[in-house]
C-alpha cells in the first residue's frame, strides 16, 4: 500500500470516528438540553439567524493545495485490448496542485436550507518535442500543452435532523454536476489526419453528467468564535452513457473575526471512478485528490 492510499484510509477513518463522536455527543446533548444557559445557545450560528433573520445567506471562497491521482483506461468492446494512462506519470501533468473553491448557502426556514459548491481544477504539462504523437495529431516542429480543466459544481437541499445549543445535523439532497475536461493544444508546424498545417490546434475531451448526492453535514460549536464543520457526500447514478461513484469529505474549523466575517481551514478528500459507454470503446477514469485549503466565510 502506497503513501496515498495509506493517508486517504486514515482521511476516511478519522472522519468517520469524528462522525460518530459527534452523533453520541449530539444525543446525549438532546438529552440534557435543559441544563444549558441561554449564552450558551447563542454560540450557535443558527440560533443567531433565527434571532436576525436578515443573516440568512453564507457565501464562502478559497483555495486548496491537493495531491492528484487519477488514471485512466480505455477497452475496444471488440478486440478487449486496453490501453492504461497516468495523468500524472504518463501524461506529466502537475501531481500537486490547487484548487478554487466557492459555496454559499441560504435558510429558508428553521429546518430548511439550500446550498451550492463549485470546485474548478486547472492544471497543465508541457510537452515540448519533435515528432509528438497524440491521438490523429503529429507535432513535426513546435510545442504541446495538456491541460485538465475539469469542474464539479453542487446544487443541494438541507433538512435540519437535529439541533442543541451547540450542534446540529443536516441531511443533504441534491444534484452533483460532474464536468470532466481534457483539452490537448498544440502551436507550430503538425499533421493532422495526414494534412499538414502550421498555427494552432485544439482538441477537447468533454463529458458533463448530473448525478443525484445524498450526505449529511455536521457543526459543532466550541465557543462563540470557534466552529467545526464535517461534511461527507455519496455520489452515485448514471446519465446518458456515463455512470458514476464519487465520495467527498471534509473537516473544517473555522474563527469568527467579526459577526459577519471569518477564516477557514480544513482538510478534504475525493475519489470519483466514472466509467463511459461508447459504440466500441469502454472508457474507465478514476479521479481523485486529498489535501488542505484554506478561506474566508461571509454571513450577511
Amino acid at each position: 500500500m502506497n503513501k496515498n492510499n495509506k493517508f486517504n484510509n486514515y482521511f476516511i477513518a478519522f472522519c468517520v470516528l469524528y462522525l460518530i463522536s459527534r452523533f453520541v455527543n449530539a444525543v446525549e446533548n438532546d438529552t440534557n438540553s435543559d441544563t444549558h444557559t441561554i449564552k450558551d445557545a447563542e454560540t450557535n450560528i443558527e440560533a443567531e439567524y433565527d434571532k436576525n433573520k436578515l443573516r440568512k445567506f453564507a457565501v464562502g471562497v478559497g483555495a486548496a493545495v491537493v495531491r492528484f491521482n487519477s488514471k485512466f483506461k480505455s477497452t475496444n468492446k471488440e478486440t478487449g485490448q486496453s490501453v492504461f494512462i497516468d495523468a500524472e506519470g504518463t501524461l506529466g501533468l502537475p501531481e500537486v496542485a490547487h484548487v478554487n473553491t466557492l459555496y454559499g448557502a441560504f435558510l429558508i426556514a428553521e429546518k430548511h436550507s439550500v446550498g451550492f459548491s463549485y470546485f474548478g481544477i486547472k492544471r497543465e504539462s508541457s510537452l515540448f518535442a519533435l515528432d509528438l504523437n497524440f491521438a490523429d495529431v503529429i507535432l513535426v516542429q513546435g510545442d504541446a500543452k495538456l491541460k485538465d480543466e475539469t469542474d464539479f459544481y453542487q446544487l443541494a437541499y438541507g433538512y435540519r435532523l437535529f439541533k442543541d445549543d451547540r450542534s446540529n445535523i443536516k441531511a443533504m439532497l441534491g444534484l452533483y454536476g460532474l464536468d470532466l475536461k481534457l483539452a490537448f493544444e498544440a502551436e507550430g508546424e503538425f499533421t493532422v489526419n495526414g494534412v499538414t498545417q502550421t498555427g494552432t490546434y485544439r482538441e477537447e475531451v468533454s463529458v458533463f453528467a448530473p448525478l443525484p448526492v445524498l450526505g449529511l453535514d455536521f457543526f459543532f460549536s466550541f465557543t462563540p468564535r470557534w466552529h467545526m464543520n464535517t461534511k461527507i457526500a455519496f455520489v452515485g447514478g448514471s446519465y446518458q452513457d456515463i455512470s458514476a461513484n464519487i465520495l467527498t469529505t471534509s473537516i473544517n474549523a473555522r474563527y469568527d473575526f467579526t459577526k459577519y466575517i471569518g477564516g477557514v481551514v480544513g482538510i478534504a478528500y475525493f475519489d470519483a471512478k466514472v466509467d463511459i459507454e461508447e459504440e466500441t470503446t469502454l472508457q474507465e477514469v478514476a479521479y481523485g485528490y486529498s489535501g488542505i485549503y484554506g478561506g474566508l466565510h461571509f454571513v450577511f
